[in-house]
């Protein structure tokens, strides 16, 4: 039924060795300085898992980075009525109108920014790693950690708000939330279920980084 739409680009394998370098790196500097013995078994527990969720979220949000990434998913949600049509903008430059905006969940400047936001997040990782490996003073330490989990939660709030928002450009065809966190990816053309698959985990990996600063402020200051 989508034989006509091309897939995405896929960028994985652009990625996988950098981020397994970084983790190899990362991982070291935990085990050579033991930062649950430092900073307590929970803290040091809290550490691995915000580093691993940290990588894993900026990998997908890598793999749908590219610019045709958003342009697939829009044109299947507008091929099927469940958001506006890309294909229909023409008609408003045939008839010298000027096109409804672009609804910010299917720009590129929204991958643009998920992606920078999951790349702040693993250097902030790295960096309380190093904080731990060269073991700076608990109080620079956990003054710098909730200065960045705050600015890290606006981020990741407005990741997720923005990766659910709305497209209401067309009126017969209004979209609340975009589909693909609505529908199974089984519906689709074998071809475009990665796409689908990838956006579906990229939202929810985001949403659970959003919820990392809130645990980390209040394992640091209880």
């Amino acid at each position: 039924m989508f034989s006509s739409i091309e897939p995405p680009i896929n960028a994985k394998n652009h990625f996988i060795y950098p981020l397994a370098f970084l983790y190899t790196i990362a991982s070291n500097a935990v085990i050579m300085k033991n930062p649950a013995a430092c900073i307590g078994l929970f803290k040091g527990f809290l550490l691995t898992l915000e580093l691993i969720l940290a990588l894993v979220t900026m990998s997908l949000l890598c793999c749908a980075y590219p610019e045709d990434f958003r342009k697939t998913l829009w044109l299947v949600g507008g091929e099927n009525g469940w958001n506006s049509n890309p294909r229909l903008r023409i008609y408003f430059y045939a008839n010298y109108q000027q096109p409804p905006e672009i609804p910010v969940i299917w720009t590129q400047s929204l991958s643009e920014s998920n992606l920078a936001i999951s790349v702040l997040a693993v250097a902030m990782c790295a960096t309380r790693i190093a904080l731990v490996y060269f073991g700076i003073t608990p109080r620079f330490s956990r003054v710098f950690t909730s200065t960045n989990d705050m600015l890290l939660s606006g981020f990741w709030m407005y990741s997720v708000i923005a990766q659910s928002s709305s497209d209401l450009t067309d009126p017969d065809h209004l979209s609340v939330r975009p589909w693909y966190l609505q529908k199974n990816c089984s519906i689709l053309d074998a071809s475009l279920v990665e796409a689908c698959l990838i956006a579906k985990a990229s939202f929810a990996f985001s949403l659970l980084s959003l919820s990392v600063p809130y645990i980390e402020i209040h394992s640091l200051w209880n």
